[in-house]
């Protein structure tokens, strides 16, 4: 439940003129935050009822609280901004606090010991607090944005109100102090509590600063389960082509966040936005069925949501052609060919298919392997041979069958002992070794290899 609900329930709970004080935990413990009714005065008639004065208070990190303490102190504004108002006020723990402030950057040094510059000329320093470094950000105005992604000029300013316009969507545009309370000039909570995400102010022109912004409109969608807004979702559709002016790394990163959604399935919007064809030429290929997409849970790997998402494509290489061109690390390019292979497979049915599927993926992808395979809604009348196979797995793992070389009760060095000259027939007599291994792990015995391996 959203902190503002509570207001208007309040409207109906109480009568007669009231003053009162409410604290409204999450449900959750340990998220270093709630949120604060204070001041709360609310006259009811028998007719009518309206809040006279509302301030919420976000509790702070004791070091964002101090920061902007520090700046009160001397003079200028400090407000927390962005993301960690919006995650507040849904009772998400933040990641990150971002601080905003009529400070410019060289008066923030003045104020604060230990800093470093992360982005200066964009009007960005790092305070560092107890090994912890929080980002201040001095209130601009962004110029043109000719690359669709970064202005070319900033401009710096006295007004809390002219840094907000200039953000991506309502629910983000929103400040926070304990002296000001929540500003928010956009009725972000409005749009909070509806479950909305909109653009600030004129969606194309957003979209023009920033073709970035689409794609996230779509991961908070799919973080958050909100509807993106006509106007906003419209203006996605019309410019959709300008996603090909954004470098492939930022577009892995937000496709990463979409598929690991709580609200997975709304990757579907990549589609019906048609930023699907501005991706990658690989990716474009991808036709609807591969947008019918669900949450699982599986975990902070990207190759999971990868493998899940792309399973269906027929050639391999067309999965490593997807991937490159996003420019994915290594890692998780080859978990996700690996598993998919893997999955294109029949589900193992010996003990001996087990230790095959081992070889080929190892303990731990083939974990990643059983998760995926349980997640699947498609195999709900073969669960029960899934657990069977992971309970198999786990009495081969607890027995330490060998399904690797390296398992083996025999080296290369046993085998040059007998004769068997260096080079490239060790490996060969090794991996037959191994085969027969897989099949009977009773024959992992020293002995009856070199036996096996003289004849």
């Amino acid at each position: 439940m959203y902190a503002f609900v509570a207001v208007r329930r309040l409207q109906r709970w109480f009568t007669g003129e009231k003053h009162i004080k409410i604290i409204k935990r999450p449900q959750s413990e340990g998220c270093g935050f709630n949120i604060k009714f204070s001041s709360i005065h609310i006259l009811m008639s028998p007719v009518s009822a309206f809040v006279k004065e509302i301030r919420m208070r976000i509790d702070l990190p004791k070091n964002v609280e101090n920061i902007i303490e520090k700046l009160e102190e001397n003079g200028f504004e400090g407000f927390a901004v962005g993301g960690c108002v919006r995650d507040s006020l849904l009772y998400r723990k933040p990641k990150d606090w971002d601080i905003t402030t009529n400070a410019l950057p060289e008066e923030m040094k003045r104020i604060f010991k230990k800093t470093f510059d992360t982005g200066i000329a964009h009007g960005t320093i790092t305070v560092l607090m107890d090994g912890e470094g929080y980002e201040l950000t001095t209130y601009r105005i962004d110029g043109n944005y000719s690359d669709g992604r970064h202005p070319d000029s900033v401009s710096f300013s006295k007004s809390l109100s002219e840094d907000l316009c200039r953000r991506d969507f309502t629910i983000n545009a929103m400040a926070y102090s304990h002296k000001k309370g929540i500003v928010d000039l956009y009725k972000g909570q409005e749009d909070l509590n509806s479950g909305i995400i909109r653009a600030v102010g004129d969606p194309n022109k957003r979209f023009d600063e920033d073709a970035l912004r689409m794609l996230r409109a779509i991961r908070f969608s799919a973080q958050l389960g909100f509807e993106i807004e006509k106007a906003t979702f419209d203006a996605i559709k019309d410019k959709a082509s300008l996603l090909s002016n954004v470098s492939k790394e930022r577009i892995f990163v937000e496709l990463n966040k979409t598929l690991s959604g709580n609200f997975a399935e709304n990757v579907k919007y990549i589609y019906s936005s048609r930023l699907y064809k501005y991706i990658g030429k690989e990716f474009a290929k991808l036709d609807e069925s591969f947008y019918e997409f669900y949450k699982r849970d599986l975990g902070d790997e990207k190759h999971m949501y990868w493998t899940v998402f792309l399973q269906n494509v027929e050639n391999i290489n067309s999965v490593k052609k997807i991937l490159s061109e996003l420019k994915s690390d290594n890692a998780t390019k080859i978990n996700t060919c690996l598993l998919i292979e893997e999955l294109k497979l029949p589900l193992p049915k010996k003990d001996s298919d087990i230790r095959l599927s081992l070889h080929r993926l190892g303990t731990k992808l083939f974990e990643d392997y059983i998760k995926i395979c349980k997640s699947d809604r498609k195999n709900v009348n073969i669960l029960e041979e899934i657990n069977d196979i992971e309970k198999r797995y786990e009495k081969i793992k607890e027995e330490n069958h060998a399904f690797d070389i390296s398992m083996l009760d025999i080296t290369g060095k046993d085998l040059m002992e007998l004769g068997i000259p260096k080079g490239p027939k060790i490996g060969e007599i090794l991996e037959e070794l191994l085969k027969r291994v897989i099949e009977d792990p009773k024959l992992n015995n020293k002995e009856l290899l070199l036996d096996i391996a003289k004849k």
